[in-house]
């Protein structure tokens, strides 16, 4: 947006906006999949040096995303919500009756929402809700409009997710120990019909504590590279405080934090690019070359090959002959291939696992395995900016009450079955892409095995398994483990 620093535009923008956009971009080209990591061109694929234009197209245009952080993102953040939320006993029946059951006036309930909202934050470190509510007519008498008035025609507050990057400007004041949120600018886009034409306009939401205004962008005279803001509509809104929530998943500021797979992110990206050099090298090396020995241009005419062809060489010792590619460079790019796919493979367990360490009984009673891994920890902070948001909604309905507690899943297990990122780990070992070490590891990250389990004492176990076998049978560790073959063990030897 233009004149993004300019203290007379409500366009600008936060220093923390500005620090988290990039990580924001990232994330965003890689959910939108192949056609949006193509569109970012040389932001993610660079140039190679001395690559014409056309050539860099066709490479681009070959490349095709193998999209594991959407599919992470969407495993894990699907997690908290395979069974329906339970609303507490303290949610009063003014907002689960028919609120929440059409809590943002598009026919979705707060199971849907907030499963949006959730995924939202998890992927960008941070996401909001704003609750807000259906600008009242004024009473054609004149009085001040009651909660009856209200209530007769309908109007209530509802919930609208606010994507972070969209948030363009917040400001906050810590009162009483209490973060205060005192001003939000938020860039909103609709569409308008134009004729037969379909218009996209934008407009920015500014937010303070019983206050809310709409600026629009003024048209532009003569050539303006300058973009200008006007006030086109202000209105009170009845609330002390601005009723927005924000859920981070990894806060690390206000507003600010990291987003939990940035790292994968950055490996997709890595892969991407793998993806297109070796897509590239496979379109060079499967068609040999020509050469020949002997003559030069000025010797004949262009080379025909075929069937009903006979080629021509003036040096009686020349030859013609085709050079291929030795294929390294094809098997070092598979490698480099595979080994991101292992690194990807396994990064959404990390979130699952169960955090280790020394406690007291007192503690272990206090601290439930509710939180005993990043995403259960994650999916506790999502309850409890659920329950702010359950509050607003009941306060501005003026129900009396709180809104209320809910609850999400927290306890999650890792079926083999239900591993594809396991199965993929068994095939790299099978192929000995992997060392048994990786595979035990991966085992233990998905719970398959337990957290103490002793690799080395195992593979004793094994060894002593295979000498006793081999007298018996005169097997090998082949017998047991294919993978393992020129890899036997020595007395006491250990595998890689």
């Amino acid at each position: 947006m233009a004149n993004e620093k300019d203290p007379k535009s409500p366009a600008t923008t936060s220093s923390a906006y500005d620090c988290m956009a990039p990580r924001w971009r990232v994330i965003e080209s890689l959910l939108g999949g192949t056609e949006s990591m193509r569109a970012a061109g040389e932001l993610y694929l660079p140039k190679h040096v001395e690559e014409s234009d056309k050539g860099y197209q066709e490479r681009l245009q070959a490349a095709v995303l193998l999209n594991m952080v959407e599919q992470t993102l969407d495993t894990l953040s699907g997690k908290p919500f395979s069974e329906p939320m339970k609303l507490n006993e303290d949610v009063p029946a003014g907002l689960s009756d028919s609120i929440l059951l059409d809590v943002d006036l598009q026919g979705n309930d707060i199971n849907v929402i907030a499963r949006q909202w959730f995924r939202e934050g998890m992927a960008k470190a941070l996401a909001h809700v704003l609750i807000d509510f259906p600008r009242p007519a004024p009473r054609a008498d004149g009085q001040p409009r009651t909660l009856a008035d209200d209530r007769a025609e309908g109007l209530r507050p509802y919930w609208v997710l606010v994507k972070p990057e969209c948030l363009l400007f917040a400001r906050a004041e810590v009162i009483n120990g209490v973060e205060v949120l005192k001003h939000v600018r938020i860039l909103e886009h609709y569409t308008e019909q134009v004729g037969f034409a379909e218009v996209t306009k934008c407009r920015i939401r500014v937010l303070e504590p019983g206050l809310v205004q709409l600026w629009e962008p003024k048209e532009r005279k003569n050539n303006s590279q300058k973009e200008e803001w006007a006030m086109v509509d202000e209105w009170a809104t009845g609330l002390g405080y601005i009723p927005l929530v924000t859920f981070y998943a990894d806060r690390q500021g206000f507003m600010e934090g990291k987003p939990p797979l940035l790292d994968l992110a950055w490996l997709n990206v890595a892969h991407w690019q793998s993806t297109s050099d070796q897509r590239h090298i496979l379109t060079v090396t499967r068609f040999p070359l020509l050469a020949c020995s002997g003559a030069s241009g000025e010797d004949s005419d262009p080379v025909v090959v075929g069937p009903n062809k006979v080629l021509y060489n003036p040096d009686p010792q020349g030859k013609f002959y085709y050079v291929e590619h030795t294929g390294a460079a094809i098997k070092a790019g598979r490698d480099d291939l595979q080994d991101l796919e292992a690194q990807m493979a396994g990064y959404g367990a990390e979130f699952l696992k169960k955090k280790s360490g020394t406690q007291t009984a007192t503690a272990r009673a206090l601290d439930s395995a509710e939180a005993s891994s990043d995403l259960s920890a994650m999916t506790g902070l999502f309850e409890d900016a659920l329950a702010q948001a359950l509050d607003i909604t009941a306060e501005w309905m003026r129900l009396g009450v709180t809104g209320g507690t809910v609850e999400l899943v927290k306890e999650y297990e890792i079926a083999e079955e239900d591993t594809a990122a396991l199965e993929f780990l068994k095939f790299l070992r099978e192929k000995n892409d992997i060392s048994r070490k990786a595979l035990i590891q991966a085992a233990i990250l998905r719970g398959i095995l337990p957290e103490d389990f002793d690799e080395e004492a195992d593979w004793q176990q094994v060894v002593d398994e295979v000498s006793q076998r081999s007298e018996l049978l005169g097997s090998s560790l082949m017998d047991l483990d294919p993978s393992q073959k020129d890899k036997q063990p020595q007395a006491g030897g250990k595998p890689e």
